[in-house]
């Protein structure tokens, strides 16, 4: 971590993520109570996935603001697309027709599943942007 921004924005950030938490279950509670099926896609699949990938650009956050600038091809090429094919492959599935994967759901468990919309999220702001 950068000790040029001072205590006080870790702090801001940390109480931000604690609220991200602590809202999550509300959110998936509002998403559970729903149970109806979005656009072939079951709800909490949904809210899984919106979850995840919302903590991973709010984990960017805690290196600083963002600053435009250049992107960086290899991280949203090489990190970023890959992640964010094997989060939406179960809703693209339902849409498209590509190749079912039976095994998907055997090597992608729910923690898995967490895991790349983390990173799809967190490499998203970290290939487009730059910290200050």
């Amino acid at each position: 971590m950068n000790n040029s921004k001072g205590i006080f924005y870790y702090i801001a950030w940390m109480i931000g993520a604690c609220l991200l938490v602590y809202y999550s279950g509300s959110f998936f509670a509002m998403m559970d109570q729903q149970r109806t099926i979005l656009y072939k896609t079951d709800n909490m699949l949904l809210a899984n996935m919106i979850y995840a990938f919302a903590f991973g650009l709010y984990l960017s956050l805690l290196n600083g603001w963002p600053a435009r600038r250049k992107m960086i091809k290899p991280l949203f090429f090489g990190v970023f697309l890959p992640c964010f094919l094997i989060l939406i492959y179960p809703i693209a599935s339902s849409y498209i027709k590509i190749i079912a994967m039976a095994e998907y759901y055997h090597l992608v468990r729910e923690r898995e599943f967490f895991f790349f919309g983390l990173m799809s999220g967190l490499t998203l702001m970290k290939s487009f942007f730059t910290t200050r």
